[in-house]
């Protein structure tokens, strides 16, 4: 049986750690920020300039504009630290069109040896089954796919002669008709769906003009918090959403609680 001095010790404790984990989420405000010509808000939220409690930890955007604040001269920002750069957030239907730096600043040849999936390495985010693919394949044993174009990768590691199509539905797995592969090396880059492929350099305007991606799962429903008239937060070493509302109240899901 615990001792009454030990039980009042542990709840004084709980209290402490309640205290101090919601003075660290009600601190500075929440509002949406802006970056050249997007709008930071949950789950999203800027690193440098905002709280990390206004977002969730994989949606951080570091923003370039520092020397433009009009965003017109500056890089897009990039997504948590990597090579994903944001052109457009969408939060209505929880989608984000971003490309890969590596891919728009090198060769096309590049993507013959690139897997977009291994790369991404954000566990909330997912390339959305409604992009095209541009197709990279060699080697085949029979005829490269319906469209083909010659893409000449000599002197590129793994290079040689390539062909470069575009299939309709993207799947990192390859192509949704799988009698286009068979014998074949190949390699898959997501563009967005309505891309149009007529030569082999549109290459480069395609992957600039990126891809889809969509996020599932995030803790909380900012959308009803908001309604509620609170500020969205999460406590990243909790995993836990939190909703500040008025006059300093942090509610687990809305102010109406």
């Amino acid at each position: 049986m615990v001792s009454e001095p030990t039980l009042a010790l542990v709840l004084v404790l709980l209290a402490v750690f309640a205290t101090a984990t919601h003075a660290q989420l009600v601190g500075e405000s929440c509002a949406p920020a802006a970056c050249g010509n997007l709008t930071i808000k949950y789950p999203f939220w800027l690193r440098g300039r905002q709280p990390a409690y206004c977002g969730h930890p994989t949606f951080a955007v570091t923003c370039d504009d520092d020397d433009d604040p009009t965003g017109a001269t500056a890089s897009p920002p990039s997504l948590n630290g990597s090579y994903l750069r944001v052109l457009a957030i969408h939060y209505g239907n929880s989608s984000v069109v971003a490309y890969h730096a590596n891919l728009v600043e090198s060769s096309a040849c590049r993507a013959t040896r690139f897997n977009m999936s291994s790369s991404l390495a954000l566990s909330l985010l997912a390339v959305s089954g409604a992009n095209a693919g541009l197709l990279f394949s060699a080697n085949c044993s029979r005829t490269p796919p319906t469209g083909s174009l010659p893409v000449n990768c000599t002197g590129f590691s793994g290079g040689g002669e390539w062909f470069l199509s575009l299939d309709r539905m993207y799947d990192p797995g390859g192509p949704a008709r799988a009698v286009d592969t068979v014998g074949c090396q190949y390699s898959v880059v997501p563009v967005l769906p309505w891309s149009e492929l007529r030569s082999a350099r549109d290459y480069a305007g395609l992957v600039r003009r990126g891809f889809l991606l969509e996020w599932t799962a995030v803790p909380g429903d900012c959308a009803a918090c908001n309604a509620s008239g609170g500020e969205c937060r999460y406590d990243a070493g909790a995993m836990e959403f939190g909703c500040f509302c008025p006059g300093g109240r942090l509610q687990p899901a809305t102010c109406g609680e």
